[in-house]
């Protein structure tokens, strides 16, 4: 796509964005990884663990990363998506907005919702996202944009606005490489996102003829993001779904996902460079690749390990409980990982009331490592409090032997010595076949967007 920004835009959100890069300081595991990109996050999925992040929370245009929210928001609103259609005659295109023409090559044809799924997601196609929109809310394309931005709001997107089921150049039309990482999780469980995206290539499933190799290869579609196209210097194996944005012609933007020897990995990036030594795909090859080469899982608490203890207070009296993560606790560290660089910080109230459930957040525990945080991890009970009357008898009988007994000082109960500590790294091999380091010198495509 050659999308052209338009000249005159708002001047406040540049100026702060511009102030904003030099503010917000880089965060991540260490590493001597020189990139060009403005805002980047690079998150290990299987762990949920940030790490390497650069401005990711500053607000910046959405483009056409909009369509993975258009992706969502149409595959929960239209019922049947294969039976779904609307006919792609003269008249029809003719009155879709800022129009790519990424529908003309399937003029006078009838295809269906999943099929235009398939073709916005692979082109980043305007006239798709928009047909889309039409389809879901009977061609009020405003009420199905109030849709995408109430999803937002439930996924907790709360930096990101979008003003078209398509690509949009306005100061109103943007996101967060933190709240792409979400839209994208989202967009994962749904199993024909990657159903679309993993091939690569897509043609619309009625145009497809069996044994007809020219009509085949006539409505072939092959993916905008060019670090997916075998064809492509940017090509990158381990990358298996990418949405890619343009602002102009000199700015990029891109969400991918990675898959090498099990290990899914998201990457995020905004305001990148657009060159062919300097753009989102050599920053994503870099990043990518350390993280395979550098980075292990660790199992940090164990699912029935006690974190602490929480005080219970009741009309009678009060006694503590134990509390647990809600499962094995595991984490992404560096392979050359240090014990005491690791920090646990409890967040655990005075005292609770009941009643209190199984489950029930009743604290948290934030970890960090070498100062950089790690993840949070909320801790609950294994037991019911104050919700049936024999196990609070039996805590009655306890607290009134305990009022009996004489006192045993703290320090003396092994018990209340608990110590927190990782456990033995997981088993993750070192890679057989490391990936391919990003080239000192990738050729330009000659892709504008891509």
């Amino acid at each position: 796509m050659n999308k052209r920004i338009k000249f005159l835009i708002s001047v406040t959100l540049i100026f702060a964005i511009f102030v904003s890069s030099f503010i917000l300081p880089a965060s991540s595991f260490e590493n001597e990884i020189e990139v060009s990109t403005d805002k980047l996050l690079l998150v290990n999925i299987d762990t949920n663990t940030e790490v390497y992040s650069k401005d990711a929370d500053t607000k910046w245009y959405a483009g056409y990363l909009s369509e993975l929210m258009t992706f969502i928001t149409a595959y929960e609103m239209i019922d049947d998506l294969d039976h779904t259609t609307v006919k792609l005659d003269k008249d029809y295109l003719s009155k879709l907005p800022s129009s790519d023409g990424c529908l003309n090559l399937f003029l006078g044809k009838e295809l269906s919702a999943k099929e235009l799924m398939g073709i916005m997601l692979i082109t980043s196609g305007n006239d798709a996202a928009n047909a889309l929109a039409d389809l879901a809310k009977g061609g009020d394309r405003d009420a199905f944009v109030d849709e995408m931005n109430s999803r937002a709001k439930r996924y907790g997107m709360n930096d990101t606005n979008f003003v078209s089921p398509a690509y949009s150049d306005s100061d109103q039309h943007v996101i967060t490489c933190r709240d792409l990482y979400r839209l994208y999780m989202r967009a994962l469980k749904i199993d024909l996102y990657m159903e679309i995206m993993g091939k690569k290539s897509y043609i619309p499933e009625s145009l497809y003829v069996e044994g007809d190799i020219e009509n085949n290869e006539r409505y072939t579609l092959y993916p905008e993001a060019s670090i997916l196209n075998i064809n492509s210097p940017y090509y990158f194996k381990y990358v298996d779904s990418a949405k890619l944005s343009v602002t102009g012609a000199t700015k990029q933007g891109v969400g991918m996902t990675s898959l090498y020897h099990g290990k899914r990995y998201f990457f995020a990036a905004l305001n990148g460079l657009n060159e062919s030594e300097k753009n989102v795909y050599a920053d994503a090859r870099k990043l990518i690749s350390w993280a395979y080469l550098h980075l292990t899982d660790r199992k940090l608490i164990s699912a029935d390990q006690k974190v602490s203890d929480v005080k219970i207070k009741t009309g009678w009296g009060e006694y503590t409980i134990a509390l647990y993560p809600p499962g094995s606790v595991v984490k992404t560290l560096p392979k050359d990982f240090e014990e005491y660089k690791l920090e646990y910080k409890e967040n655990i109230p005075e005292e609770l009331s009941t009643p209190l459930r199984i489950g029930e957040t009743a604290g948290s525990i934030g970890i960090t490592y070498d100062d950089e945080k790690v993840g949070t991890v909320r801790l609950s009970s294994k037991t019911e409090e104050g919700l049936s009357m024999m196990p609070d008898f039996g805590r009655f009988c306890t607290y009134v032997f305990s009022r009996l007994t004489p006192f045993v000082p703290e320090g003396s109960v092994e018990a209340n010595s608990d110590v927190l500590k990782p456990e033995a790294t997981l088993a993750t091999q070192p890679p057989t076949e490391p990936p391919t380091e990003a080239p000192t010198q990738p050729v330009n495509d000659g892709i504008t967007g891509g």
